[in-house]
């Protein structure tokens, strides 16, 4: 339902939506900037109706239609003819700080298609929600390290006249103001902090369709290992760093993205971060992939190391991204060399890059940013359907990256009676993959299992069917791999394996989040 709210004084006009469910609203004609006069005029002529009787609903409906074809009409003028556009039709147009400076488009909220999304977060008040936008053309700082697909925000428009008689078209950014000044009197600002992510999400919809050849043929993945800043990159905010699973993107986490942010203390507080990886690569080479990026993309954002940004993180892993995570934020010590190579490393035979990267795979510290970590349904024991029909299906199906056995091969062929032979074999099977390297008969996994993080860790768990939790399974990883000794918390939830959509998980996720602002946040 749409309703809108004007202040009795003069001299100002804002429209609010209080929305019912999360059906869209179609789009409509787009006027170009030859009808901007009329359109300008249009709108005000319709809040002068509506200020005299603003309790009258054959006047609310006009304003609504004047406001939002104003909106198309200005997203319809290229940004290189606005001035010129906006002055001959007597139209000032003013924008907030908004999340994503520069952002020259904007698509009322309403008209965004949210059906990717279980839930809507909105907030009832005065204004015209809307979705501020721009290409990433590579002209901000960070763009490189920003999302192809474009960089969404949410803002909201408010119409008013100035002492010369123009209109004045302001888009303000409901995160950083909860009011706006509305004829002397405070009034709350509406806001849709739903609609970016889900136009980021449709946006993105080639990459959710590679997760299964990012999988299956690793190796010609388009979209190679990066971590990507899902917002602008804040020197003082929390990194909540995301990690997605096999055969999936980041578009997984755009539910529980969502819901988090529709927390106020968590928008404020944190920053999302993804990390994307073609998911048919071996379990610890994206592990190490993982912490070579992660660290790259941390000496470009902040060489001298001063940002709290970049030295206090927290990490969500789902699936197999929460065993990679797991490396981020443990010591191996020995354990895991020990489980796959029975010499040290300056024993071994073999041409230095090549050994450099077997001493990398196994051997690493835990990076000091990462804080806690969440594992969501993560196999730290194996999974499933790694060992069964299915994956014996999918090692069969998949085409392991050329580039993993030319990197393995010189460094394990003069050493075959040193490495176990579960390696051995693998690399002269050519089935070097993420499949084989989740079962629960690999050394290194087994071994890395025994690991405990050297910070904070909860664990939360699907199970599929009622039943003994000790005994249960969320149809891909049973409790008894998903458990770690030692976690502050373990929530085990009536949900499959991706259980991180499930209510009570984004709760449990919520509180931990809320939990570290107290004890350990910034």
């Amino acid at each position: 339902m749409l309703l809108l709210r004007w202040p009795m004084g003069p001299t100002v006009m804002a429209v609010a939506l209080i929305h019912a469910g999360c059906a869209a609203v179609p789009g409509g004609h787009r006027p170009s900037d030859g009808e901007g006069a009329d359109v300008v005029s249009r709108a005000a002529e319709s809040w002068a109706q509506w200020s005299r009787q603003p309790d009258h609903p054959e006047t609310r409906r006009p304003c609504d239609r004047s406001l939002r074809r104003l909106v198309r009409w200005v997203d319809s003028v290229p940004v290189g003819r606005r001035e010129a556009a906006f002055q001959a039709a007597g139209l000032v147009m003013e924008t907030d700080r908004l999340e994503e400076e520069g952002a020259d488009r904007f698509t009322p909220a309403d008209e965004v298609d949210q059906s990717v999304l279980l839930h809507c977060h909105r907030r009832d008040g005065v204004g015209l929600p809307v979705v501020a936008w721009r290409v990433n053309d590579g002209s901000g700082r960070w763009d490189a390290l920003r999302p192809p697909e474009g960089l969404f925000a949410p803002a909201t428009a408010v119409l008013d006249r100035l002492p010369d008689g123009r209109a004045r078209l302001r888009f303000l950014s409901p995160v950083n103001r909860r009011e706006v000044e509305l004829s002397g009197k405070l009034q709350p600002l509406a806001a849709d902090f739903s609609a970016p992510v889900a136009t980021l999400a449709s946006h993105a919809a080639a990459l959710r369709r590679s997760a299964f050849s990012g999988m299956l043929d690793s190796g010609k993945s388009a979209r190679r290992e990066k971590l990507y800043l899902i917002q602008p990159y804040d020197p003082d905010r929390i990194p909540l760093l995301m990690v997605h699973g096999l055969k999936s993107t980041p578009v997984a986490f755009a539910n529980l993205v969502n819901d988090l942010l529709a927390d106020p203390e968590i928008r404020r507080r944190y920053q999302i971060w993804h990390y994307h990886y073609p998911t048919g690569t071996p379990v610890l080479m994206n592990a190490m992939t993982l912490r070579r990026v992660l660290g790259e993309t941390m000496r470009k954002l902040d060489p001298k190391g001063r940002d709290s940004a970049t030295r206090h993180m927290v990490v969500i892993g789902h699936s197999m991204g929460g065993v990679i995570s797991h490396t981020l934020a443990s010591d191996s010590g020995w354990s895991l060399w020990d489980s796959a190579v029975a010499k040290r490393p300056g024993e071994l035979a073999g041409p230095p890059e090549a050994l450099a990267i077997l001493r990398d795979l196994y051997l690493f510290r835990p990076n000091p940013a990462v804080r806690r970590v969440i594992f969501v349904a993560a196999p730290h024991r194996g999974s499933l359907w790694a060992d069964n029909w299915l994956g014996s299906l999918g090692q069969r199906l998949l085409k392991p990256d050329p580039a993993v056995i030319q990197a393995l091969r010189p460094a394990v062929e003069p050493n075959r009676a040193f490495i176990t032979p579960y390696l051995v074999r693998l690399i002269d099977e050519g089935k070097v993959s993420s499949i084989r390297t989740l079962s629960g008969r690999s050394p290194a996994l087994m071994a890395l299992s025994g690991i405990p993080p050297a910070v904070p860790f909860h664990s939360i768990i699907g199970q599929k069917h009622p039943g003994p939790v000790a005994l249960g399974s969320d149809g891909f990883v049973t409790y008894a791999s998903s458990h770690l000794d030692g976690a502050e918390s373990e929530l085990v939830v009536p949900y499959g394996h991706n259980a991180h959509l499930h209510p009570q998980a984004v709760a449990e996720i919520r509180r931990i989040l809320l939990k570290h602002l107290k004890t350990d946040g910034m």
